[in-house]
């Protein structure tokens, strides 16, 4: 066992006529730590020679998220406190060079929001407000897991920082802990890793698992599925799952992403674009009546095969999309995925050209100590990839040789495991709201032509508001839904004829009765998603303004 050394810069500043506030972390355990194992961070806030009494401290850090994976945040200020953490994947914060890194409060006056864009770094933030007396001492411990890391020098630091005093004034100066790093952990020679390309605008991940599985012994190299799993792990935020002791070289395995499960973001997964492109995929044809919509047929048609007890894709499932947009219960002849789904159709399988084939493989063997493999995942109905690993990222990743399957990755370079989702063309919906005539109107405004679908969901204040009416003026020959339960309303059009589209003015107008007096409308209304597909089939990134 190596003996782990560790790193941790303190910037220590006396001041002998200035308060001075100092919030430093450490990382612990210090020795005999390995790859998989938890560490703490604690956070604790010192006071200068000139005391200062912060009643309020907000402040953020970084931390390199393929050396660390987040797990939880404990407050220890006590019961007379509110708290509030927050974080956000995917940034890096940049430093204002006109003041020291470690000055906190000034990086925080200077520039405090100063992000880019990286995918091996997420940000956090904390909040404490304490009412029975000033801040002082643990502020917070939060633990991680240690993931694979070749090196892991400057892997955490406190960025910004701000606070108030009981009167509401500013408290000054506070300085920060510096870097910190760690060295000689042991464990990252003999691993082996699950990535997961999922589209970056899926967040949440976390829900879902990676299992490692025994094969048959029939050399088919298929999973058995009577053996339970060799080991199952949830994908962390960068959609990772490491595993470190459950598999040697020698072996061979199944590997195997699941799908979440009864999840409220599930309800969102087929929305209008995967309805129209089911749509197109079974009428757009040659003249001999050959289906030419689909790029991917083999893959494609898998996908949107969701109806229960058939073979292949057909009308029946462009069918059950559409009605599961306009809010119809379908679940007992379709696999739809949403919240109360009990059984949902997914396909997992190794990244390679065989997938866009619609024959996943899931087989590997461990021939090194250090192995990784990128591995790609569809929900059924989601044919615009919303939840799902594209087709295009998929053909991109293999021309290019961006990706790892069975092979070590000690000594090379993979592409980051969340891909950006192509840039969609963007579409405006309009949206006033106000008070008329004793109702509350909401009015819709849209500028683009030649959509073929549209759909939005949106919650309103039933306490506040019942729902006379949904007024549609978006054609003559398209196709409008709407239904509501329980405040959450779906509204939207749908081409059905392969020639109709949306128009443009004022598609949508909600007409609803005040439940108690109102001034004005402000907060009555949350939109929860917008969607649109055009006449190509292609998804367009509605925006609701």
């Amino acid at each position: 066992m190596k003996k782990l050394l560790m790193t941790l810069l303190l910037l220590v500043v006396g001041l002998s006529s200035y308060g001075q506030l100092t919030i430093g972390q450490s990382l612990t355990p210090t020795t005999g730590l390995k790859v998989g194992d938890t560490i703490t961070v604690k956070y604790t806030l010192s006071k200068g020679q000139i005391i200062k009494n912060p009643r309020y401290l907000w402040f953020r850090y970084q931390y390199n998220n393929k050396a660390l994976a987040y797990v939880s945040t404990a407050f220890n200020q006590g019961l007379s406190t509110q708290t509030y953490y927050t974080s956000w994947n995917g940034y890096k914060f940049i430093f204002n060079g006109g003041a020291s890194d470690n000055d906190l409060n000034v990086q925080y006056g200077l520039s405090p929001w100063n992000y880019q864009q990286s995918s091996d770094w997420n940000v956090g933030q904390l909040t404490v407000q304490r009412t029975d007396a000033s801040i002082d001492g643990v502020i917070a411990t939060q633990k991680y897991i240690l993931k694979d890391q070749n090196t892991y020098s400057n892997i955490f630091k406190l960025d910004l920082a701000t606070g108030t005093d009981i009167s509401g004034l500013n408290v000054g100066t506070i300085y920060g802990g510096g870097w910190s790093s760690i060295t000689n952990v042991v464990g990252n020679t003999s691993q082996f890793k699950v990535r997961v390309l999922f589209p970056s605008t899926y967040t949440t991940i976390t829900d879902h698992i990676v299992q490692l599985m025994k094969l048959k012994s029939d050399n088919s190299g298929d999973i058995d599925w009577s053996q339970q799993p060799i080991a199952v792990k949830p994908l962390d935020s960068s959609g990772e799952a490491l595993f470190t002791t459950e598999v040697k070289v020698g072996d061979k395995i199944g590997v195997f992403v699941a799908p979440a499960n009864q999840k409220s973001w599930m309800n969102d997964i087929i929305t209008v674009s995967d309805a129209y492109k089911a749509f197109l995929g079974i009428s757009q044809t040659d003249i001999s009546g050959t289906p030419t919509f689909f790029t991917y047929p083999a893959l494609e048609k898998k996908v949107g095969l969701i109806t229960l007890n058939k073979p292949a894709f057909s009308e029946s499932d462009s069918y059950y999309m559409f009605a599961h947009v306009m809010g119809i219960d379908v679940s007992t002849n379709a696999f739809i995925p949403k919240s109360t789904s009990t059984s949902v159709r997914w396909y997992s399988g190794l990244l390679n050209q065989s997938w866009l084939d619609g024959t996943p493989k899931n087989n590997v063997t461990i021939s090194q100590p250090i192995q990784a493999v990128d591995v790609v995942f569809a929900w059924g109905g989601d044919l615009d990839w919303s939840h799902s690993t594209s087709p295009a990222e998929i053909t991109s990743r293999v021309a290019s040789g961006q990706y790892a399957n069975s092979v070590g990755f000690a000594n090379r370079t993979i592409a980051p495991t969340t891909y950006q989702n192509q840039t969609l063309e963007t579409a405006n919906l309009g949206v006033v709201s106000k008070l008329e005539g004793g109702k509350v109107v909401l009015t819709t405004t849209l500028t683009k032509a030649d959509l073929a679908g549209l759909q939005i969901i949106m919650n309103y204040d039933e306490t506040k508001l019942t729902l006379d009416n949904v007024i549609f003026d978006a054609g003559a020959t398209i196709t409008n839904f709407s239904t509501h339960d329980n405040g959450r309303l779906t509204f939207g059009s749908l081409d059905q004829l392969k020639t109709s589209r949306i128009k443009v003015g004022t598609p949508y107008k909600l007409i609803f009765t005040p439940k108690t007096t109102l001034t004005n409308t402000a907060g009555l209304f949350y939109f929860v998603l917008s969607d649109a597909v055009d006449a190509k089939g292609s998804k367009i990134n509605l925006i609701v303004e």
